[in-house]
């Protein structure tokens, strides 16, 4: 079973009142920046709505047929929905199949709890389709929607679910809940680099994301020195994909400008210091900030779902990287 973290007490505690007080949303748009857990809170939710004992209680049994049923993946009465495949639409197909399946009263005499996963990648017919029914909602039905960017629903959905959003914790207890997942790894720079988000700091200690990280470095090293240019080194970032490699420059474009402030004790990338205070000497506050400029422009495009050339936008932010030095 699925339990709410140390970080989603407060909001889990309102919801469990509500549904004391039968007094649940039938609509909930669960909003929150990546690695918050945002998927598990949706889930125990569902566990707890599914349970046959769980009336009063603060989460599910466990024990019972429904929870024996949800921990198998095969509750009838759970319905999760999220693109077919990683970066496409949710398509108006599964939201047919869906209201469909909701016409049909619950096998088990309860709820019918529905999670879409991702919920801003559902496209402009299946948003539509699936307005009319939280336009006539069903008492037995909840719908949980879930997603990282809210602004990219139709203002017609945000509007007809009541929003719960999951915050990042204070870094003491992301630290908390962190060393008890890896009491070796190195808290302080996995929690900087997840932006204090604890499940993405958790997948950031995988090895094999770590050694990409490194070898990014190395490549940035051999870019600096003229070992390499601009387009190979595009090529070998290729692997990390545009999205994390703009939040990478970020990262480094803001460590540069906290160097240049006398602020070196907050940078993220505390391994890397002595490389970025050299570099920080060759450039200027206003080159620094012409380049965050244009990460941020490129991150909105990404955002909106702007198709962009991953190869030459690549290339074009590390000839702005070695840009920044002024010669």
């Amino acid at each position: 079973m699925h339990h709410t973290l140390p970080w989603q007490q407060q909001k889990w505690q309102y919801l469990v009142k509500r549904r004391n007080a039968s007094q649940l949303p039938h609509a909930i748009l669960i909003k929150g920046r990546e690695g918050l857990g945002k998927s598990y809170f949706a889930q125990s939710l569902a566990e707890l709505l599914l349970c046959q004992k769980s009336l009063e209680k603060m989460e599910a049994c466990g024990v019972c047929d429904a929870c024996q049923l949800l921990q198998a993946n095969n509750h009838p009465d759970l319905i999760i929905i999220r693109p077919e495949e990683q970066g496409k639409a949710i398509k108006i197909d599964q939201i047919r199949e869906l209201i469909i399946d909701l016409n049909n009263t619950s096998h088990q005499g309860g709820f019918k709890i529905v999670i879409i996963e991702s919920a801003d990648m559902l496209n402009v017919a299946a948003a539509n389709s699936l307005l009319k029914t939280l336009e006539e909602p069903d008492p037995h039905t909840v719908i949980i929607l879930i997603t990282a960017h809210p602004m990219g629903l139709p203002a017609t959905i945000r509007s007809r679910c009541q929003t719960l959003s999951i915050d990042v914790p204070e870094y003491i207890i992301a630290e908390k809940w962190l060393k008890q997942q890896i009491p070796e790894g190195n808290i302080k720079l996995l929690l900087a680099l997840a932006e204090n988000a604890p499940l993405k700091a958790l997948d950031l200690a995988k090895e094999e994301d770590l050694n990409k990280r490194l070898e990014f470095f190395s490549h940035l090293d051999a870019l600096q020195q003229g070992k390499i240019n601009s387009v190979q080194m595009a090529a070998k970032c290729l692997n990390l994909g545009l999205e994390n490699l703009l939040i990478t420059f970020m990262y480094l474009v803001n460590d540069l400008i906290k160097i240049k402030f006398a602020a070196a004790e907050n940078i993220v990338n505390q391994d890397q210091l002595e490389m970025l205070s050299n570099f920080a000497g060759k450039t200027s506050i206003s080159r620094l900030f012409a380049y965050k400029d244009q990460l941020i422009v490129l991150r909105q495009h990404l955002a909106n779902k702007i198709n962009l050339n991953q190869q030459l936008i690549i290339e074009n932010v590390i000839i702005g990287w070695m840009g920044l030095e002024c010669r």
